[in-house]
């Protein structure tokens, strides 16, 4: 069985029809088209063309993706944080043949105004260290010191214990706010999906709504002060960006959920 032994890896949270459900989900997802504020594509050009590497706020537009967010992983992610917890943020993230991975980073940098999060990553498809899954620095407590993007300094990074967290579909892992984690290129011939899911305590009054205000903002003001076009508020992706992804008809979508 894939799995890293030592590492908070869930087995299973996802199985039988409901993980071949969520497979359909996320075919689904991926062929919108793009340009919604309550979602939104987010493109990379590799060697094989322009992909698709993230859809953003996914669980906004897809019953499906809302009832697993609101649901099972919000327990998973209620137990790890030991209290009750609300989801602010999801994604998907398309790491296609060729597709960038992400430099080292901790994502209580990624979330602004935000004291404590926890994330719970699902495997849609095998992630293996060829298809570029997760890698864990697990021990660290504490912010780190960091480069202009928001990437963990290269000699603080160099000096963490590292280790890869392959999973099979269905299964997940929990991701602390502090918990350094990074992801190489895909070098294998397969996709390789994840959802992650986002929460906070209820006690930090933190919602979908404060976040993605916040977030727009951070990553204009973020893009405006170093040049670089970005997929998240830190400029950790190391795939290079297409600014915008046109649909196959050439049009944007309208500026709602239309699915």
């Amino acid at each position: 069985m894939i799995g890293s032994p030592d590492l908070p890896v869930v087995h299973g949270v996802v199985t039988g029809g409901d993980l071949a459900s969520l497979v359909v989900s996320a075919d689904e997802v991926e062929a919108w088209p793009v340009g919604s504020h309550l979602w939104g594509h987010y493109a990379e050009r590799t060697e094989q063309g322009e992909v698709l590497c993230r859809t953003e706020n996914v669980s906004a537009c897809h019953e499906a993706f809302a009832r697993l967010v609101d649901g099972v992983l919000r327990d998973v992610a209620s137990s790890a944080e030991g209290g009750a917890v609300a989801a602010f943020k999801d994604k998907l993230n398309y790491k296609k043949p060729g597709g960038a991975g992400f430099g080292p980073h901790q994502d209580l940098l990624a979330y602004p105004e935000l004291g404590r999060v926890v994330s719970v990553l699902v495997a849609i498809d095998e992630c293996t260290t060829a298809s570029g899954c997760l890698w864990l620095a697990e021990g660290v407590d504490r912010l780190l010191p960091t480069d202009d993007r928001g990437v963990v300094r290269a000699d603080v990074a160099d000096s963490l214990p590292w280790a890869p967290v392959e999973l099979a579909p269905g299964d997940a892992v929990v991701i602390d706010g502090l918990a350094p984690h990074s992801s190489e290129a895909n070098r294998s011939r397969v996709s390789r999906r994840v959802l992650v899911a986002s929460y906070a305590p209820l006690s930090e009054g933190y919602d979908r709504a404060r976040y993605y205000g916040l977030r727009t903002a951070a990553m204009v003001a973020g893009s405006e002060r170093d040049g670089r076009a970005r997929i998240s508020t830190l400029a950790d992706f190391e795939g290079t960006p297409v600014a915008t992804h046109p649909t196959r008809h050439g049009e944007p979508a309208p500026d709602r959920c239309t699915h």
